[in-house]
Formats: C-alpha cells, structure tokens, sequence
C-alpha cells in the first residue's frame, strides 16, 4: 500500500513539473511569436523616425489617416474581399465534391485519382508553364487568374475526404431510404454535419487567397486596377527604397507601411471568432442521436 501511495504521489509530481515546464515554454514562445506583431503595432502608432520599438514613440493616427484616404489601398482591398470570398466559395465547394466521390469505396479508379492527386501536390510543372497554362485560358490581367489557378488546393481536399469517411455509413443510409439522391445527400445531409472540417479548410483556404501575391505578380502584369491588397502593400515597400526626396510622407514611410500591415491583418483576425465555434461543437454526434 505504502509502495503504491509513494509512486501515486511520484507521478502526481512527475505531473507538475511537466505541466510548469509545457506552460513556462509555451508562454516563451508565445512571446516570440507576439514581438514581431508588437512591433508592427508601436510602429504603426509612432512618429516619423521610429521604426523599430515595442511600444508607440510619440503617438500619433497619422499613419493610419493616410492609409484610409489612399484610394489605391480601397480598391486594392476590395480586390482581396473578391478574390477570398469567391475564390474560397469555389474553391471549397469544388473540393468538397470532390472529396465525397473519392470517399467512396466503390468509386471508379478512386486509388489512381488520389495518387494523381497526390503526385500535382509533391511535383509541380514549374512557375513558366503555369504561367503559360494561365496566359493559353486568357486569364492574364483578370481577377480571375487569382482565383482559378489555387481552386483545388490538395492537402484540404485529402482533409476533408478523410473526415467524410469517418462519418457514419447510417447518415447516408437513412437518407436514401428517405429518397435522397447523391447530390442530396451531399449537401443537405453531409456538408451540414462536416462544418467543424469545412470551417477549418475554409479558413485554412481564406488565408491562402489573402496573402498571395506570387500570383498577382506573375499574372496580373500592369493591370493595377487588380492588384490585391497584398501585392499593393508590397510595391509601396519596395517603393520606399526609391523614395529620394526628404518629404514628411518618405520620413514617414516605414511608419505607413506598419500601419497598412495592421489594416490588413484585422479582416482575417474577425473571420476567426465565427469559426472557431465550429472547431468544438460536438456537431456528428448530434446528428447521429437524431
């Protein structure tokens, strides 16, 4: 008895001060991780001249003044809005769709098409022939070739086939004796219990459309009118190199530039709030009771 009292007592220890060092480390690197966003923050919020500090010198909006009456930063922003909210519609319904049909088991050629899958997410052709494919279609200078080209983005849509396949055969059963075709059963029945999944490769694919510039940079050429937010915020770094003049706003520059940064991460940090509660919810287990 005396022996088990003792080695309960050791694992309870044991225990503790696992739980101090997990929390000790994540609290550390939790700090690092927020100190580059801390910075832009105090930047976004100081004078010209302090570009590199953890809390605001000098406090000032005006960086933040001019980057909301820049009509170019507007337009490049509602650029982004269409870009994400179209491109992850699509790209979520044509992943979705495809990933039903290859969770079934009796699909034609179900194994060669996930390996073809699979193979376009390992090798790729290459930046110059994508950049042929997309120029052939006559996408070059169109939203458009920000959005078709990253439609189906493997890793999600193997997420999502998977998660599909562990849900229970009874859901699809009950709605086919109920007379639910597939398309039926797919989106009245399957897609409603896959939220916590479907929010997940829906944020997961969001960000992605959000911070790609690569392809706006390729494709889009001279058509400023289409420039997204993030290619727009990084010609006006890169534009700061080739300022010569000793004006207020190229002082000022580095000071925008933070404050453009700020702007544009608030749309995808009020996106999170909505989906985390999907992340938790017992959602499968409430239709299967039903």
């Amino acid at each position: 008895m005396d022996n088990k009292v003792l080695n309960k007592k050791r694992k309870v220890k044991e225990n503790t001060v696992f739980n101090i060092i997990n929390v000790a480390l994540l609290v550390i690197i939790s700090l690092i991780c927020f100190m580059p966003f801390l910075n832009v923050i105090s930047v976004a919020l100081s004078t010209a001249g302090f570009d590199i500090n953890f809390s605001p010198k000098g406090f000032t909006l005006f960086n933040f003044q001019h980057v909301f009456s820049d009509a170019g930063f507007w337009r490049a922003l509602g650029v982004s809005f269409f870009v994400v909210v179209v491109g992850t519609a699509l790209s979520v319904m044509v992943m979705f769709s495809a990933a039903y049909a290859l969770s079934k088991k009796d699909f034609p050629f179900r194994r060669g098409i996930m390996v073809f899958f699979i193979i376009t997410m390992i090798f790729s052709g290459g930046m110059v022939p994508n950049y042929i494919v997309v120029r052939e279609l006559g996408l070059t200078g169109s939203p458009w070739a920000l959005v078709l080209p990253s439609v189906v983005q493997v890793y999600n849509l193997i997420l999502i086939r998977s998660y599909l396949e562990g849900l229970p055969q009874e859901l699809e059963e009950s709605a086919g004796i109920d007379g639910a075709n597939s398309l039926q059963i797919m989106f009245r029945v399957l897609l409603p219990v896959s939220m916590p999944c479907v929010a997940s490769v829906s944020l997961f694919t969001a960000v992605t459309f959000w911070n790609n510039y690569t392809s706006a940079l390729l494709y889009l050429g001279t058509s400023e009118k289409w420039y997204p937010l993030s290619l727009y915020i990084l010609n006006y770094i890169q534009a700061g190199a080739d300022v010569l003049d000793v004006s207020k706003e190229a002082i000022q520059h580095a000071n925008i530039e933070s404050a453009m940064i700020v702007v544009s991460i608030i749309p995808i940090l009020l996106v999170y709030p909505f989906v985390l509660k999907y992340f938790t919810k017992g959602v499968t287990v409430g239709a299967v009771k039903g």
